[in-house]
């Protein structure tokens, strides 16, 4: 009852200035957007592991009498990456799952038979961590245009082989097979011979003399039409994908940085700002004489800022839905995700104006901590030296902002896990509320 009056007070303190809070809806929401939209620049060059399969000394490429060195393909991979050499492809795997390499590529010992053979594509695996779209995407495009330029330069040399090959189907011509030297007669040459014996040929079996020359003619204008042949030619080399981890989305991403920028600054300014406004005005300690307890006063000022935060995540949710696809079904997903990310900014934002004591320290704080910890739990893995990364995630372990991120992705996005971030804002929460109780504690008692 008495945490329902406290709540009936500070939200009939919000009525009486629409203004403030309008502006602090819009202002978070203006900037969450923002935020959102320019979210995840990847690394410069990301880390990827090589597993190069093909022994050094059978790397030339023999296409048509011309030599090609497989090692220009692997020296163009080290210079646009972060490469690190890895003994074979369940290295190459288990470097990927366990965040020590975005990306593997994969490059088999029989790349080189493959592409001398008359219709095989060589392929090239890239295996890739498909949780983080950002990264995703990057390390795709990094590597599909490293095969660019080497498709390329084997296309030139693929083409002039096919249309030697071609010539010799069709005019005939001298080939060398398996040591000797054939003469072919080709398709045209068949074509004009059949038409010269076919008096010669006994009666009854001459209708099936003409069939074949007929075939020969039909053959030549069909024979620029051989489907594997241009596809090797547009594509020698083929990149086949294997991606691991959940699948995320970069609307996804967006959508869930903007609730939680948008969630955070509402609830740190109102749970700093209320329960600092009421030290300030000593109505704090007029409560505590007898009327509620603390904890009392503490848990009502976590709920108000929740819900205020709550509101503006779910509209931001809503908004985003015009303009992109929102799993709408995952209600019962992403919205208590919400409710709880919101509840924790809620706890650490009373938990700032319970230490700080005054309005302005504790808007201020609100600003100078919220921003830079949102920023730094964006920085992707890579980005980074890894002993400043490490540091980032100890910091963003003790701030609700990267665990708040992380369940309202796993509740717009299927397969994503949601209970180690829900256990990670209940301990926040939790652990927030104590250090609120303690700073009030010592605050009246002062």
């Amino acid at each position: 009852m008495k945490l329902r009056f406290l709540l009936a007070k500070d939200l009939l303190l919000l009525r009486r200035t629409p203004s403030i809070a309008i502006l602090l809806a819009l202002y978070p929401a203006l900037v969450a957007v923002l935020i959102g939209l320019a979210v995840g620049r990847p690394p410069a060059k990301p880390r990827v592991a090589i597993v190069n399969q093909v022994p050094a000394d059978e790397r030339i490429l023999d296409v048509g009498g011309k030599k090609f060195d497989l090692d220009k393909l692997i020296e163009s991979l080290y210079k646009n990456v972060d490469a690190v050499d890895v003994k074979d492809r369940a290295a190459a795997v288990e470097q990927v799952q366990s965040g020590d390499a975005v990306a593997a590529v994969v490059i088999p010992k029989d790349i080189v038979d493959q592409l001398e053979s008359p219709l095989a594509q060589g392929k090239i695996e890239a295996i890739f961590d498909a949780s983080d779209p950002v990264r995703k995407s990057y390390v795709e495009t990094t590597i599909k245009g490293l095969l660019v330029d080497t498709n390329a330069e084997l296309t030139r040399r693929f083409s002039g082989v096919a249309l030697d090959y071609m010539d010799l189907i069709v005019d005939g011509g001298s080939i060398r097979i398996g040591g000797r030297t054939v003469e072919l007669m080709g398709l045209e040459g068949g074509e004009k011979l059949l038409p010269k014996i076919l008096p010669y040929i006994p009666a009854q079996q001459r209708a099936e003399v003409a069939k074949l020359a007929e075939s020969f003619r039909l053959a030549r204008v069909g024979s620029q039409y051989s489907d594997e042949l241009l596809n090797r030619v547009g594509e020698p080399i083929k990149l086949t994908e294997k991606p691991i981890g959940t699948s995320s989305s970069l609307p996804s991403l967006a959508v869930a940085v903007a609730v939680c920028v948008s969630a955070m600054f509402v609830a740190l300014l109102l749970g700093a700002g209320m329960l600092a406004y009421e030290q300030e005005d000593q109505m704090l300690q007029r409560l505590l004489r007898g009327l509620v307890k603390r904890r009392t006063i503490v848990n009502e000022k976590i709920l108000l800022a929740g819900l205020c935060a709550l509101v503006v995540g779910t509209v931001m949710v809503v908004a985003f839905g015009f303009f992109i696809d929102i799993r709408w079904q995952r209600a019962w997903a992403w919205w208590p995700a919400v409710i709880g990310a919101s509840v924790a900014f809620g706890a650490a934002g009373v938990a700032i104006g319970a230490v700080s004591g005054d309005v302005r320290a504790a808007s201020l704080a609100s600003f100078m901590l919220g921003l830079p910890l949102a920023a730094a739990a964006l920085v992707p893995e890579g980005a980074i030296a890894d002993s400043m990364y490490s540091l980032l995630q100890a910091i963003n372990s003790l701030f609700p902002f990267k665990p708040a991120l992380e369940l309202v992705r796993a509740g717009l996005t299927p397969g994503r896990d949601a209970l180690v971030p829900s256990l990670h804002l209940l301990v926040l929460i939790f652990a927030y509320g104590l250090l609120a109780n303690f700073a009030v504690k010592r605050r009246a008692g002062a």
